[in-house]
C-alpha cells in the first residue's frame, strides 16, 4: 500500500498483512494514490502473477486515456476505470465504469426517483454527482488492473465468471460488451455489496452478483443462495432466479437475475397506501403452495418454540412476564396452516414496482422457504403505516402501529381489508391470524438485539434492549389481542 489516510485504513481493514515496500512479488493487492510512472512499476513488481492493482487519481487535467496508457505502459492488463459516485470520501453509492453507456444510464435513472432514502442522499450530493457523471476535470478516477500471468488462486474474475456462465444460465449469447457496476450504498457495515452486469449499451441490468462486505454478512449471502435455490424451481413471479453460487477467498458470491423496478418506498404515500397494499397482498397470496396445510406439531417444532426460546433468552430480563404468558398461550394455539415462502424483511424498501406494474421483492437472505403465512404481510402493513404516518423514531412508530390496530382509523381500515383479502385468498379462517400476530414480532426482535449488541460492543444493557422497536410492537399487539 503506497496510499495514506482513509485508503490505507481501508486496506488494513481487509488485509492479513500490509507492507509499504515489497521485497519480492508476493502481494495479492497493490494500492496507491496518484502514482507516477516509477511507482506503477513498483506496484506491478510487488504483485504475484494475476494480482490486482487499485489506483485512485485525484489530479486535475489527467484524462482517462492518459491513466489507462500509464497503467498499460507499466505492464498491467485488464485495465478498467471507474468514477465513484458521489465520491470516495462521501461513501459512494455506485462505482460507474467509464465508457459504459448502459451502466451510466442506469445510475441516471436512479437519480430521478422521487422520495426515499436514496433520493435524500442524492439531493445532498447533487452538485458533486453532476460533476462526476459528466466527467468534469478534477473528479476522482479509480482504476483496477492486473499483473499478467495466471493467478495463484486460479480463480476467475467476476467479469470472466459472468462471461463464462452467461450462455449456460439461459441469458442468451454472451454480450459483445459486458460492463459491471458496483453498488455499495448499504446503510450498515454488514450490508452487502452488489455487482450489476449490463449487456452494453442496454441500461437494464441482467445479472446481480451479491457478496458480503464484512465477514459478519457472509452467512446472509450464503443463506440467500440457499433460499433462491429452493425457490427457483417454482418459477415464482417477482422472485429473483438463482444463476450460480461460488466461494472466492472464503467469501460467498451469489449470482441471480437482476430485477428492475422502482422501490415502493419512493411511491408510497398516504393517498396510495391502500392501492399499493392491495397489490402487495395479492402478490403474497400468489406465493401460497397447493400442498395440504402442515399440522400444528410441524410449526411448533420448526418455528414457534425456537422463536419463543430465543426471545426469552434475549429479552427475558426486560419483558413483562404476564404479557409473555399471554403471548405464549395465544401462539401455542397455532393450528394447521399452509406453507409459504417467507421473505422476513418485507418493508417497502425491498419491494419493487416493475415497469409492467407488477410486484417484485429483493433480499432473501433472512427468508424461510417453508414459512408461515401472513407474517410478511403483517410486517409490510406495519411499515406501510409508518410511511403513511411519517413515523421515523421508535415512539412515533409504536404510536402509528397502535392506531393501525384500530380498524376505524385510516391505516387500521387498510390493514383490516388486506388481512381479510389474504385470509380469503388462502382459504383460512380469520381466527387463525391471532397466533400469527403474536408471533411475528418475536421472530424479528432478535435482529434488534444483534444491532444493540453491535452498538454496545458486547452484551447490550437492559435499557438498550427495552428500547427495541420490535419489542414495542409486540407489546402493543399482545395487549390488543388479550383485550379482545
Amino acid at each position: 500500500c503506497l496510499g495514506a489516510g482513509s485508503l490505507a485504513d481501508a486496506v488494513a481493514a481487509i488485509a492479513d498483512h500490509v507492507v509499504s515496500r515489497a521485497g519480492s512479488s508476493d502481494c495479492d493487492l497493490a494500492v496507491a494514490t496518484d502514482p507516477d510512472a516509477g511507482m506503477l512499476v513498483q506496484l506491478r513488481d510487488a504483485l504475484v502473477p494475476g494480482g490486482t492493482c487499485y489506483i485512485e487519481w485525484h489530479r486535475r487535467g489527467d484524462g482517462v486515456d492518459q491513466m489507462e496508457h500509464a497503467l498499460r505502459a507499466a505492464g498491467f492488463e485488464d485495465v478498467t476505470c471507474y468514477r465513484p459516485w458521489p465520491a470516495p470520501d462521501a461513501l459512494p453509492l455506485y462505482w460507474i465504469p467509464l465508457g459504459a453507456a448502459g451502466a451510466s444510464a442506469y445510475v441516471r435513472s436512479r437519480r430521478r426517483l422521487p422520495g426515499g432514502r436514496l433520493r435524500r442522499l442524492v439531493n445532498e450530493v447533487r452538485r458533486r454527482a453532476g460533476d462526476l457523471l459528466r466527467g468534469r476535470p478534477g473528479a476522482t478516477i479509480c482504476a483496477l488492473a492486473r499483473r499478467p500471468g495466471a493467478s495463484s488462486s486460479d480463480e476467475l474474475t467476476p467479469a470472466a465468471w459472468l462471461r463464462q456462465g452467461w450462455p449456460h444460465w439461459g441469458l442468451g449469447p454472451s454480450p459483445d460488451r459486458l460492463s459491471t457496476l458496483l453498488v455499495t450504498g448499504g446503510p450498515r457495515s454488514v450490508s452487502k455489496v452488489v455487482l450489476l452486469a449490463f449487456a452494453e449499451p442496454s441500461p437494464i441490468p441482467v445479472v446481480a452478483v451479491k457478496a458480503p462486505r464484512v465477514e459478519e454478512s457472509a452467512a446472509g449471502v450464503r443463506r440467500e443462495g440457499e433460499v433462491l435455490a429452493g425457490l427457483s424451481a417454482r418459477g415464482l413471479a417477482g422472485v429473483p432466479r438463482l444463476l450460480a453460487r461460488r466461494e472466492t477467498g472464503g467469501a460467498p458470491l451469489v449470482g441471480e437475475t437482476a430485477i428492475v423496478g422502482r422501490p415502493l418506498e419512493t411511491l408510497l404515500t398516504r393517498a396510495s397506501m391502500g392501492a399499493w397494499s392491495g397489490k402487495v397482498t395479492d402478490w403474497l397470496a400468489s406465493l401460497s403452495s397447493p400442498e395440504p396445510p402442515r399440522p400444528p406439531a410441524h410449526w411448533r417444532e420448526a418455528i414457534v418454540e425456537p422463536a419463543l426460546a430465543r426471545f426469552v433468552e434475549l429479552f427475558g430480563g426486560v419483558v413483562d412476564r404476564g404479557l409473555l404468558r399471554e403471548a405464549e398461550a395465544i401462539i401455542r394455539g397455532l393450528g394447521a396452516l399452509p406453507s409459504v415462502p417467507e421473505q422476513r424483511d418485507l418493508g417497502p424498501w425491498n419491494v419493487l414496482v416493475t415497469p409492467a406494474g407488477g410486484i417484485a421483492v429483493l433480499d432473501w437472505e433472512s427468508a424461510e422457504v417453508d414459512g408461515l403465512p401472513a407474517l410478511d404481510l403483517l410486517y409490510y402493513l406495519a411499515y406501510a403505516a409508518f410511511s403513511a404516518d411519517r413515523a421515523r423514531d421508535r415512539e412515533s412508530r409504536v404510536a402509528s402501529f397502535r392506531r393501525s390496530l384500530d380498524a376505524t382509523t385510516f391505516t387500521g381500515a387498510i390493514r383490516r381489508d388486506c388481512l381479510a383479502r389474504y385470509v380469503g385468498a388462502l382459504g383460512l379462517e380469520a381466527s387463525q391470524l391471532a397466533p400469527l400476530r403474536a408471533l411475528v414480532w418475536l421472530i424479528h426482535a432478535p435482529s434488534d438485539a444483534r444491532h444493540a449488541a453491535a452498538d454496545a460492543g458486547g452484551t447490550p444493557p437492559a435499557e438498550l434492549l427495552s428500547r427495541s422497536l420490535f419489542l414495542g410492537l409486540w407489546e402493543e399487539e399482545v395487549r390488543h389481542l388479550a383485550g379482545g
